[in-house]
């Protein structure tokens, strides 16, 4: 009998623990018991090279404290390439533009997003790694004899005003396995398109041709070097574009 009420008294502790614990986790603060929820979640929804234009879209959620402003990098093996501001965001759905450097086209990149808080509070830096997009294209489609002279046809697309020229051209009749035009056969000059879509025709210099194997019918196979240099307000950028085709 006498440990009757012992067992008692132990039991209503446990319930007054059990029930305290469950107000102090309905009632109090979250960071008193280490649960400190962000003021938001930030995410890059979509990146996206226009033109010379960089689009980004910024997604505030949950926002138990507004934003205020923001700013955006672009990094791209430690170094800043691209940097943007805006002076208001919300919470929901925000776009930015950009400058688009030649040298994030088909990059994965570091996105630094700083967020600064509402009232001078602080501010939320928050980092993704997102690949680079803008529609970017060089190929030879075609070579053909005008008067005479070997000329190839180069189909682009590209964002920035660019100065394009052509090495170590090939064309060889692919039934035959032999050599129509080669060995050192580059463009005579360089020609300067864009920024957009179209073809342009480059008359060539080529050591060798053989004629002989022409033949109407056969499959041709056409490879060789693109040298493209875009001109931007950041500077000129160059690069080698390979390229192989196949005409009748």
């Amino acid at each position: 009998m006498d440990g009757e009420p012992n067992l008692f008294y132990a039991a209503l502790v446990i319930v007054v623990a059990v029930l305290g614990g469950l107000v102090a986790v309905k009632f109090l603060p979250p960071r008193l018991f280490g649960l400190v929820p962000p003021p938001f979640y930030t995410n890059v929804t979509n990146i996206t090279g226009v033109g010379d234009r960089l689009l980004l879209s910024l997604n505030i959620t949950q926002c138990h404290v507004k934003p205020k402003g923001a700013t955006v990098l672009i990094e791209l093996n430690g170094r800043v390439i691209e940097e943007a501001s805006l002076s208001e965001v919300g919470c929901g759905s925000n776009n930015l533009t950009m400058g688009l450097s030649p040298y994030l086209v088909g990059k994965f990149a570091i996105v630094v997003v700083n967020l600064s808080l509402e009232g001078g509070r602080g501010y939320v830096l928050s980092y993704f790694l997102r690949y680079i997009y803008a529609a970017e294209s060089f190929k030879i489609v075609n070579i053909s004899l005008v008067n005479g002279t070997p000329v190839a046809y180069v189909s682009y697309i590209t964002p920035f005003r660019t100065e394009v020229s052509l090495s170590d051209v090939i064309l060889g009749n692919f039934n035959r396995s032999s050599i129509v035009f080669g060995f050192s056969c580059n463009s005579t000059r360089s020609a300067f398109v864009g920024p957009g879509t179209g073809y342009l025709a480059l008359p060539l210099a080529c050591n060798y041709e053989n004629l002989d194997v022409l033949s109407p019918g056969d499959v041709y196979q056409v490879r060789g070097l693109i040298n493209v240099t875009y001109l931007t307000p950041y500077g000129n950028y160059s690069e080698g574009v390979g390229s192989l085709a196949y005409q009748r």
